[in-house]
């Protein structure tokens, strides 16, 4: 894993976390966070694994793989968010949800009920499956392509998006910002930027300097430029604001963070730091149980489950818990909870399984 990716993966999961329990000013980044775990999948995998001939052995055992990676962790936080709604008597079991949820393939329903339901987050895991299983194909077919072919391939395929996009409403626009066709095209960019590497490289500028702190700089001024641009045309930029609007940003992190590694610069050193690098290795879990850590909150510091609902614990704010004069600073407990939760799981259950299936 190259460090400042790994750092970034920290970074964007924490933000996650607190825009969920209600901290104002995140909803952009939360957005730009989804998109860069997508592109950093895709990015990271063409880097690693080359599928210049395809067979079907090999492509059982890169499916097998990666979907190992998904479903043990996506089973232990579906379980513990069953058993916690059942212990404060709210648990509602719809089959077919329970179903869809528990193979990971609720992404593909269109229903909210459905997308969402159960462990609201692993909506993600059903669209990164999706993006693992195609992966091989992809690679195999896709990028041999010459790098025009494949900048024409990724602007129909942008300009069909946002033309759907377009004429959608809340509910359609949700929906299709979890459907795995649709934002695979995320995961397709990040391939794509392996092949623009080369060219990148022979800049005579860019990519030359001895450390990354300016492109490091160039590539945060970037991201906040786009946070300003939506904010004060939100109207105009709502439809696109969940994907379209972060691909360039993100791509241009992912860029500077493999051109500069291991020369990065002070940003870059600062992501590099132990701190960042220990939440970067457990953000697989602290994006899967920041649920689980809403339900412990509610049960440590205020029992109100039974008038907040459901959908309440994902979307948790200091006034729905305390009254309009709470603190809001209270909901950031949360937090530590879930960076907690994360550990341990990671330590006791993810590395063990992990450890097991490669024996296996």
């Amino acid at each position: 894993m190259i460090k400042t990716i790994n750092g970034w993966r920290a970074v964007f999961a924490l933000m996650i976390v607190l825009f969920h329990v209600g901290v104002a000013g995140l909803e952009e980044m939360t957005w730009a966070g989804v998109s860069f775990f997508l592109m950093a999948s895709g990015f990271l995998l063409a880097m690693k694994h080359q599928f210049q001939q395809l067979d079907g052995p090999s492509y059982r055992q890169f499916a097998w793989r990666h979907a190992a990676k998904l479903y043990p962790l996506h089973w232990l936080a579906l379980a513990m968010w069953i058993v916690g709604l059942a212990l404060i008597g709210i648990l509602a079991v719809e089959p077919v949800s329970l179903v869809l949820n528990a193979t990971l393939l609720q992404s593909w329903s269109l229903t909210h009920s459905i997308y969402f339901s159960y462990n609201k987050f692993s909506w993600f895991l059903s669209t990164l499956l999706f993006c693992y299983l195609c992966y091989p194909l992809l690679a195999r077919w896709f990028m041999p392509l010459r790098l025009r072919y494949k900048a024409i391939i990724l602007a129909v395929a942008a300009l069909v998006v946002i033309a759907v996009l377009a004429g959608s409403d809340d509910y359609d626009r949700t929906a299709l910002y979890v459907f795995p066709p649709v934002r695979i095209i995320d995961f397709v960019i990040g391939m794509a930027l392996v092949s623009l590497l080369p060219k990148i490289k022979s800049w005579k500028t860019f990519g030359k300097q001895s450390n990354g702190t300016d492109a490091e700089l160039l590539a945060i001024a970037l991201l906040s430029a786009t946070v300003l641009v939506y904010r004060s045309s939100s109207e105009n930029l709502l439809p696109w604001s969940d994907a379209i609007l972060w691909w360039l940003p993100v791509a241009l992190i992912l860029v500077v963070s493999l051109l500069y590694d291991r020369r990065e610069g002070f940003i870059g050193k600062i992501l590099s730091s132990r701190p960042l690098q220990w939440l970067g290795d457990i953000s697989y879990e602290i994006f899967m149980l920041q649920g689980i850590a809403a339900l412990v909150y509610n049960w440590l510091f205020e029992p109100v489950m039974a008038h907040i609902g459901v959908q309440g614990v994902y979307e948790i704010v200091a006034t729905d818990l305390f009254g309009a004069a709470a603190p809001g600073i209270i909901v950031w407990l949360i937090l530590p909870i879930d960076i907690l939760l994360a550990w341990a799981v990671n330590r006791l259950f993810t590395r063990p399984i992990a450890g097991l299936l490669k024996r296996k």
